[in-house]
């Protein structure tokens, strides 16, 4: 452990709870306290006694303790806190006093029996952790329980390391002794074996997603029958092994091939047996993606079709109708005149061209002229080899309803894309949509191309909503899977909504209430506000008065001296330590080189790279920074680092006057990729013909980044909007979320009520949204013809044990709230958890929309919070701007990396920006000057004028720093309008 953790694991408590809990002295106490002489010998003895208690250890000589404590225990005692001057000015009295305590209350050194009483229990212990700090804590927790005195902190650290390391000492054991010789020659073959000269067969299992075709597909799914051929997949493992194997895989992915050769054979073989497992279930990820991106390719391109033969038909149509307008005239002259009609037809145009004329013309006038079906044929190229291997590898599950498509599948992949082998005469149609019927069930027979599609289709629909599931996939698995408790925890408490029927009188009566209050005041309102059957919600003025603030902050921005952004976050990471959070992911210890780190996290979040920054940075070497990236930084290191910096950013004085701390706004943010060979991007027609992703975060009202997260470009917002709120470490107390249009559903909307959080969106066209009453529309007068349907009581009540399991999932973060409602959002709309869901939902946006419509100070918050993101993104846009802004990553996990290091530094950025504007403005108070609330409230923390960004990625290798830490401010000017 660092210093910093070593002072901080066996500290004296110095907060009201700790103190309380621990410091509390009982009469047996007071009385044996009692038998010291004096004022001096009577608090000494109380505060040994409690530092024996917590934290278990003994107080050092000289020690500085806590004032808090100091006066938290002399007050029980009955004396002055002073008289501790006093204390043991005999060193034989302190001494005397520690062997009475541990006499009279039972406090036992630690002997070499206990030590070996407490290993055994260690080492059970060590057996499901993986974490070092997690077992020494668990350790200390055990030792005060049973009353032995801790002893230096290098002891017990000692004690929890010798644990871990038997605990992977036998794990190895344990799973290689299992292995038969054929597994352990197909596990070295994977190091040892070459696809190409500079390749090994682990580094081809490795590499990245490849874009989307049926080759890809193809690829991936030998790499799953690959790591099958092992044999090691299916090998039976003890569940308390789960989280020490879950380690191994995460060291296993970052070594490589000649790290792997250089390893003990045996430790070699099982971290390789965990690291198969893991991209096992990656691959089966992987894939049934891909599958699913191929089907939506198909339809894309079969779209793209109709619209072009469409438009062709367009161009030429009037040539057509004018011709056949031609011939319909030449036979109405030649009938009356008793001429030859086929002569007369002959002489506008062939025969043959009226007749495809006509051919055209009928098909143009069908009913189903826009069905993209009709040109969906030409894609089953791209299933007809993949499709049946893709059938035959996983291990397909799902409800009884599927029980059509599943023997559809089988069929499929029995028949191996051989078109020589005809269709069985009962081949099922069940699982077949109505759209796909008149194509399927041609000319009286089955049209296989179409069947297999339509089998397809409605295998990725499936996989998406959940109705058929993987078990061996982590995305795809089933639902009720995923809603459990992980395996090998202690059961959690029931969640519990309440009685639904209570719940739905309340929620019913406050819905008829706010209804009827705004029907029976819209005649007293200005008549604009409900016109043509709408309700039309004013648009507030911009909040905050912007421009008389600027001159504040222009003079608090110009106090804050220039810094290059190397020393901005050497000096965050100097008040917060949250380098220290960046644990190696097999020692946990933090980076032992804190420049090259902070060099690597300033190239992933500038978008320059490794390489450029190993040149321009002088701290170290690309291998260097290379290992930095691969050992250090991951997604939970760098969760529980932004947290750091969260709870700092809400920590300082001045950003208390940015917001209550309690509201979270989300938003997504475009980044263009470097071209679609480059990486796994969409092309999203909002940001241009270029692939992008969108970076989705989430940042709290005082500007403090809580969460992000990388999504394709055109998926949709709303099911990530949970994420940021739900799912990060930080101590903020979050009770209010606001997004803008792309993350508005009904589902967030059931969510966030059934949570107890507030969901106040910028809901666009919200004048065009229906409202939803349990009520008949005619009791709400005029706002009758805004209703959509009735809202269903029964279809609430009869899924509420649902709901309860799905929202107490998310709760305890048991999953992650976008997997699940990606899931919902998937299933089709007679889907009755979904519906019930939504009918929920449907409930709190009309008490939102009726709110939205009766309170200006409503849509007044939400506006400025939505605008703090705005402002945020053009922080990242300025802070990401290497190589155009550009990102070049090919895979998704890289992609990720460079999104959490860019959130990281732009919170970082927000902290210095915190503390020193939070001190221009107290030097500024020190002159004299006065400073208006308001305008101190409308103060941002996001420039970055005064921080160099651009190339200049070197430390200072003496920062000027006063007696506080920080560097002096600049003496510049202040005008005297600032203050009016």
């Amino acid at each position: 452990m660092t210093a910093r953790q070593r002072a901080e694991l066996l500290a004296l408590a110095d907060s009201e709870t700790t103190m309380v809990r621990y410091y509390g002295l009982d009469t047996d106490d007071l009385t044996a306290i009692a038998t010291a002489r004096s004022p001096a010998t009577r608090l000494g003895y109380a505060l040994q006694l409690c530092a024996l208690r917590y934290p278990g250890r003994h107080l050092r000589r000289g020690e500085l303790l806590p004032a808090v404590m100091l006066d938290h225990i002399a007050e029980q005692v009955g004396v002055e806190a002073d008289v501790i001057a006093h204390f043991a000015r005999r060193t034989p009295t302190r001494y005397d006093q520690l062997a009475a305590i541990k006499a009279r209350f039972g406090f036992r050194d630690l002997s070499r029996p206990l030590r070996a009483e407490l290993m055994t229990w260690l080492t059970r212990e060590a057996e499901i952790l993986v974490d070092g700090r997690v077992l020494l804590d668990r350790l200390l927790t055990e030792m005060r329980g049973r009353r032995i005195v801790i002893p230096g902190i290098s002891v017990v650290e000692r004690m929890a390391a010798e644990a871990m390391h038997r605990a992977d000492t036998d794990l190895v054991a344990a799973i290689d002794s299992g292995l038969n010789g054929d597994m352990r020659a197909r596990l070295d073959a994977l190091i040892d074996d070459k696809v190409h000269d500079r390749q090994s067969r682990l580094s081809w299992l490795r590499e990245p997603t490849p874009r989307v075709s049926s080759a890809s597909l193809g690829e991936i799914l030998e790499k799953v029958a690959a790591i099958r051929r092992t044999g090691t997949i299916d090998l039976a493992v003890e569940l308390r092994h789960e989280p020490r194997l879950a380690q191994f895989a995460r060291e296993g992915v970052r070594y490589t091939a000649q790290a792997f050769q250089q390893m003990h054979p045996s430790r070699r073989r099982v971290v390789l047996v965990a690291t198969l497992r893991e991209m096992e279930a990656s691959l089966t990820d992987a894939t049934i993606a891909m599958f699913g991106a191929l089907v939506g390719r198909a339809h894309l391109r079969a779209r793209k079709r109709l619209e072009q033969r469409i438009a062709a038909s367009g161009r030429e149509g009037w040539e057509r109708l004018t011709r056949v307008a031609s011939v319909l005239e030449a036979m109405t002259r030649a009938a009356r005149s008793g001429a030859d009609i086929v002569r007369a037809v002959q002489a506008i145009a062939p025969l043959e061209t009226i007749e495809a004329d006509a051919g055209i013309i009928r098909r143009s006038a069908s009913p189903h002229k826009n069905d993209v079906l009709e040109e969906i044929a030409a894609e089953h190229r791209s299933f007809k080899r993949v499709g049946p291997i893709f059938l035959r590898t996983f291990d397909f599950q799902g409800t009884a309803r599927t029980a059509s498509l599943r023997e559809a599948m089988t069929i499929l992949a029995a028949l191996d894309g051989d078109q020589r082998r005809p269709l069985p005469s009962d081949v099922p149609l069940g699982h077949i949509e109505r759209r796909w019927l008149r194509h399927v069930q041609a000319s009286g027979g089955i049209d296989r191309t179409h069947w297999e599609l339509a089998t397809y289709s409605a295998l990725a629909d499936a996989l998406a909503s959940g109705a058929i599931w993987v078990p061996s996939s982590r995305t795809y698995r089933s639902l009720g899977v995923m809603l459990d408790p992980t395996l090998g925890t202690p059961p959690r408490q029931a969640f519990s909504l309440g009685d639904p029927h209570a719940w739905l009188e309340e929620r019913a009566a406050r819905l008829d209430d706010a209804l009827l209050e705004v029907a029976g005041n819209l005649g007293a309102r200005n008549p604009a506000l409900f016109a043509g059957d709408r309700l039309r919600f004013p648009k507030e003025a911009n909040v905050g008065d912007h421009d008389g603030s600027r001159p504040l902050a222009l003079a608090c921005y110009g106090m804050v001296p220039t810094t290059r952004i190397t020393d901005v976050l050497s000096q965050v990471s100097r008040w917060t330590g949250f380098v220290e959070h960046f644990g190696h992911v097999s020692t946990g210890l933090p980076p032992a080189d804190e420049r090259a780190f902070l060099a690597t996290l300033i190239a992933e979040a500038t978008n320059l790279g490794l390489s450029r920054m190993a040149e321009v940075c002088g701290a170290a070497s690309r291998r260097a920074l290379l290992r930095m990236q691969t050992w250090h930084m991951r997604e939970e290191t760098f969760r529980a680092a932004l947290a750091c910096l969260t709870d700092a950013i809400h920590a300082e004085p001045l950003a208390a006057w940015f917001g209550p701390g309690h509201r979270a706004s989300a938003d997504g943010q475009a980044y263009y990729l470097g071209g679609p060979g480059e990486a796994s991007g969409a092309v999203n027609a909002h940001y241009g013909r270029d692939p992008v992703v969108k970076i989705y975060t989430t940042l709290t009202d005082r500007y403090a980044p809580l969460h992000q997260t990388v999504i394709a470009g055109t998926a949709g917002e709303a099911i990530h909007a949970l994420d940021g709120i739900l799912g990060h470490d930080s101590d903020v107390d979050l009770t209010a979320l606001h997004v803008d249009g792309g993350g508005v559903s009904d589902i967030v909307f059931a969510v966030m009520h059934l949570l107890g959080l507030q969901f106040e969106p910028l809901i666009p066209r919200l004048s065009d949204r229906r409202l939803y009453a349990f009520e008949p529309p005619r009791r709400y007068g005029r706002l009758a013809p805004l209703f959509g349907r009735r809202l269903n009581r029964d279809l609430i009540i009869s899924h509420w044990s649902e709901i309860e399991q799905v929202i107490g999932a998310m709760d305890d973060r048991t999953v992650t709230p976008s997997l699940i409602l990606k899931k919902l959002a998937a299933y089709r709309q007679q889907n009755s958890l979904a519906a019930a869901l939504r009918e929920i939902g449907r409930i709190e946006r009309t008490l939102f929309t009726l709110r939205w419509f009766e309170e200006p100070a409503l849509r007044r918050t939400v506006t400025a919070e939505l605008n703090k993101g705005e402002a945020r993104n053009s922080l990242a846009r300025a802070v990401a701007f290497h190589r155009l802004g550009r990102f070049r990553d090919r895979g998704l996990e890289n992609q990720k990396t460079r999104a959490a290091a860019l959130n990281l530094v732009t919170a970082a950025i927000i902290l210095f920006n915190c503390r020193y504007l939070g001190r221009a403005l107290d030097e500024l108070r020190r002159q004299g000057r006065s400073i208006d609330p308001t305008l101190q409230a409308q103060l941002s923390p996001l420039g970055w004028d005064r921080i160099n960004l651009t190339g200049d990625y070197v430390w200072s290798d003496r920062l000027d720093l006063g007696a506080d830490g920080l560097m002096s401010l600049l003496d510049r000017p202040y005008r005297e309008s600032v203050s009016q």
